[in-house]
């Protein structure tokens, strides 16, 4: 089994678990269902075990999970919103809707921090500087110049939450988009 596979099959639990769970802390629960799971298949499927790729595989696969649970928290936190400006109280579900943005942001902050360690267990795991890791570098700075300005603009200047957390997912999404095509152009 590879590491797509196991990602997608954590993902996969994530939904199972948010679905079925019907308690406030589901999201909660989910997640961490998620990231054992993902952990434990990683560590049992795979013999050779040394530090550093084990590492940089674990903190790639959990900011790929943390990338699709904060797109699905985004995506049931909008469909709720629009449910509640078209005058649908009685299909919405009952939650402080800034709270839930504030929380995708810290979900997406955790996501960002899982990168920037792959980024650097890559570092670690090659010993000459390559055009990708170049890339890689550079994406994941503009992701965390993006997240803070957002963070200092949450706190100090009033920007809305719900829009940093849409740049942000959006940044997070790019540098995703920057690793895989680099890689997928390094190897073709």
């Amino acid at each position: 089994m590879n590491f797509i596979t196991q990602v997608t099959i954590s993902i996969v639990l994530y939904f199972i678990v948010r679905v079925l769970v019907k308690k406030p802390n589901s999201l909660y629960i989910a997640s961490f269902v998620s990231t054992i799971s993902y952990i434990v298949m990683y560590l049992v499927l795979y013999q050779s075990i040394t530090l550093l790729p084990t590492l940089h595989f674990l903190v790639t696969g959990l900011s790929l999970i943390i990338l699709f649970i904060s797109y699905y928290e985004i995506v049931l936190l909008e469909r709720n919103v629009r449910k509640i400006k078209l005058g649908l109280f009685e299909n919405a579900e009952s939650f402080p809707i800034e709270r839930s943005y504030k929380l995708v942001f810290k979900i997406l902050g955790v996501g960002l921090l899982f990168l920037s360690l792959a980024l650097i267990s890559g570092f670690a795991i090659q010993s000459i500087f390559t055009n990708n890791l170049i890339i890689k570098s550079s994406f994941t700075i503009i992701a965390w110049f993006i997240y803070l300005i957002t963070l200092i603009g949450t706190k100090f200047f009033n920007f809305p939450i719900k829009y940093a957390t849409r740049g942000l997912f959006i940044s997070m999404w790019a540098v995703l988009f920057a690793y895989l095509a680099n890689s997928y152009l390094i190897n073709s």
